[in-house]
């Protein structure tokens, strides 16, 4: 299959490079680069303004004014809710990440404004760290996306885009609830003949919430932060536009933990600082009316710094500190050679660099990355799009990669059209699996070693008489290739009766060279040392369906649905083949496991749903919103650690290494989140509560709080003399 895709990328750019030649000769004066002003228009899936409904690729779109209605301040709980996305928490409690088709959130890239956010230190990415206070609309593409977007894109990507300069208005918020959590909003935006900025404040505090009173600190301990965005936008002639964007965060985290080591539990304290910052500035000119060129440069930097103290004699007891550079420089050319043709090419450089006490000095690690890429989207006639791109990255570390995509759109007629796609997404190795030097005495004892430095630090370890006994021959541990998958997505919509509306999917992702934990040696005092490897081969598959039905000009309702299949193709080829067992813990009795007793991969749930109503009535003002989400059953496993002094239980109680039907799972349950609000003239009230049923598992589950109970208030302000330019 990927050779089949190396050659369709090569026969794509010979056949770009021919029709250029063709179609440039033509001089038709076509202005076919226009803004489009339609009403759902997306970025993410061609990088280039398109309709929503012309895309041949799955995508949900997420508009501000549905996300004011959920009554959310931060970007986990808009994702939660939407089909096909599970938000997973990370060890110990301390955030969440979005777990999309089954893959985990180490394979979603999420952009803000199409530029990626970092921060990645523990391999999951904070989703809490992002307000929606300035968010226009989120765009989601289901399905690697590599083709565009380079690595991390493997099982898709979340691109937020934030409000633009478009009217002389403003616009004050806040809202207060449970923990003592209180979060102030502020926006503003003037505009002039050429030029327009807006700005956006934004400050969010908590007391962090107590799932296990009984033991000592907080599940999740308090913090507070500040995001400040900006947007200036200047139009250089009538051919040319510059914008420049820009966003800060900044967080403090108060920390109060009872830390396990070799079995002694010492009381703490300390703070946990989080510092964000990116630049984005982007330069559009339109050569002509057909030919359109973007000159884009993006530089972020994220640092992390937490130490902790012991409360008997105020020692350092753990320290961490981490930071990550990002810079990337890129331009990209659109040419519409007439209504059936458009060819867009790219190419960019970035430059990343990391320093972590992680890796046991301050050192900086490099890497660079060049990539180019070709996309042509093609209408033959009306009813059918296609649309074939491909990408090539060449990366200092871990060499190249190809990654091409073909996807295509038929509109049978006004209620039915098929879509479908395939594509290559590839992600490559971090610098966490490179370097890493860890050793974690706060979490009960164990290092971590990144293949880059295990084979060195093993041999001082050895020399040192340190290794009671290994338990991975450690010459396999060679150097890391990327992860790839090959993704194939076939769905559609059909209006299956007048004013219901079918969206489905069918989804089938298979993954090589996939990446994992490996237990390697025990030292003499007992503790683990982990590294990575490739190994595992994984298939994710399944079926998504969303129903959405206006019931009349008041009521809407929409229910989603996903069916997921995801299990280790290596493991699943065992329990064919008659080679796996398991052992009752009860009877000790050992048996043969069963194809249809093998449940497939830990952390993941075979069905996922969300049930909405909306109301909205503007003679009134008033809007409400009725929200169930659901997740089904699922096994632990790959855990490390405590949560509140509480031990994490893995669900293999039968100890063959496999999540099957005899295992312990933990179980399923449903979310009712509700809200009403009422806008009398520029003002606009809100009360809501999420987690109405105050559900939680403060063990399996401790990125679920509890009840939460909220009031919220907001005025608007606009200049109505004001004209948008």
């Amino acid at each position: 299959m990927k050779k089949v895709f190396v050659r369709f990328g090569l026969m794509l750019f010979a056949n770009t490079a021919a029709i250029i030649s063709v179609f440039a000769q033509t001089s038709t004066p076509v202005d076919s680069l226009k803004e489009l002003q339609l009403e759902e228009v997306v970025v993410t899936g061609t990088r280039s303004e398109r309709t929503l409904g012309a895309l041949p690729m799955p995508v949900t779109l997420l508009k501000a004014d549905l996300i004011k209605s959920m009554g959310s301040v931060r970007l986990n709980d808009v994702l939660t809710e939407q089909t096909g996305i599970v938000i997973v928490p990370q060890i110990n409690g301390q955030g969440s990440g979005i777990q999309l088709q089954g893959l985990d959130p180490a394979y979603t890239l999420i952009l803000v404004d199409s530029e990626p956010i970092i921060g990645r230190y523990t391999g999951t990415l904070e989703l809490s760290r992002l307000a929606v206070g300035n968010i226009k609309q989120v765009e989601i593409i289901k399905g690697p996306s590599s083709s565009l977007y380079g690595s991390d894109a493997l099982a898709g990507v979340i691109n937020i885009i934030t409000e633009r300069p478009s009217s002389n208005q403003g616009n004050l918020n806040v809202r207060y609830g449970t923990n003592n959590t209180l979060d102030l909003n502020a926006s503003g935006s003037l505009i002039g003949k050429n030029v327009g900025v807006y700005l956006f404040g934004n400050r969010y505090s908590t007391d962090g919430y107590d799932l296990s009173p009984e033991n000592f600190g907080k599940t999740v301990s308090p913090f507070r932060n500040f995001t400040l965005g900006t947007k200036v936008t200047y139009r250089l002639g009538s051919r040319t536009d510059f914008s420049v964007g820009g966003r800060y965060f900044d967080e403090k985290q108060d920390l109060n933990f009872d830390v396990l080591s070799n079995g002694i539990s010492t009381r703490t304290y300390g703070e946990g600082k989080v510092l964000d910052w990116n630049l984005n500035p982007v330069i559009t000119h339109r050569f002509s009316n057909k030919l359109k060129g973007t000159g884009r440069f993006y530089t972020t930097e994220y640092s992390t710094n937490t130490f902790l103290k012991k409360q008997s004699n105020d020692s350092l007891t753990y320290r961490d500190n981490f930071r990550q550079a990002f810079t990337r420089y890129e331009a990209m050319g659109e040419y519409f050679f007439n209504e059936k043709h458009i060819v867009t090419l790219g190419a960019g450089h970035i430059q990343e660099a990391v320093s972590t006490s992680r890796y046991n000095d301050q050192l900086e690690r490099l890497q660079q990355t060049d990539y180019v890429f070709a996309q042509h989207e093609w209408t033959p006639y009306q009813p059918l799009v296609m649309i074939a791109g491909v990408r090539y990255d060449r990366n200092s570390i871990y060499g190249d990669q190809l990654s091409p995509k073909f996807s295509m759109r038929f509109e049978l007629n006004k209620k039915i059209s098929f879509r479908g796609s395939i594509g290559v997404g590839f992600k490559a190795p971090d610098f966490r699996q490179l370097y890493f030097n860890f050793n974690n005495q706060a979490g009960g004892g164990y290092s971590v070693l990144g293949t880059e430095v295990i084979k060195d630090k093993l041999g001082e370890f050895q020399a040192q008489g340190l290794i009671q006994s290994y338990l991975f021959d450690p010459s396999l541990l060679g150097k890391l290739k990327a992860e790839s998958s090959v993704a194939i997505n076939i769905g559609g919509r059909a209006e299956v009766l007048p004013k219901l509306s079918l969206d489905y999917n069918f989804f089938r992702n298979e993954v090589d060279n996939l990446i994992e934990t490996q237990l390697v040696a025990i030292n003499t005092s007992g503790q683990s040392i982990y590294s990575f490897r490739n190994i595992q081969r994984a298939l994710m598959q399944g079926i998504e369906a969303d129903l959405s039905y206006p019931i009349n000009s008041f009521f809407s309702v929409s229910l989603g649905y996903q069916l997921l299949f995801a299990k280790d193709r290596d493991v699943s080829e065992a329990v064919d083949r008659g080679l796996v067992f398991w052992r009752d813990p009860n009877t000790l009795v050992t048996q043969r496991l069963k194809p249809s007793e093998y449940f497939g991969l830990y952390n993941r749930s075979r069905h996922t749903g969300n049930f909405k109503i909306f109301y909205r009535n503007n003679e009134t003002g008033l809007d409400a919103t009725l929200r169930v989400v659901y997740r089904g059953k699922f096994g632990l496993g790959g855990i490390n650690g405590n949560i509140q002094g509480e031990t994490i239980a893995p669900s293999d109680r039968n100890s063959n290494g496999v999540l099957d039907d005899y295992d312990q799972f933990v179980n399923g349950y449903a979310l009712i989140n509700t809200a009403i609000a009422k806008s009398v003239k520029s003002f606009r009230f809100q009360v809501g509560i999420d987690n109405l049923f105050d559900y939680t598992d403060p063990v399996n589950i401790p990125n679920l709080p509890g009840r939460l109970i909220y009031l919220s208030a907001g005025y608007t302000f606009k200049n109505h003399s004001s004209k948008n330019q």
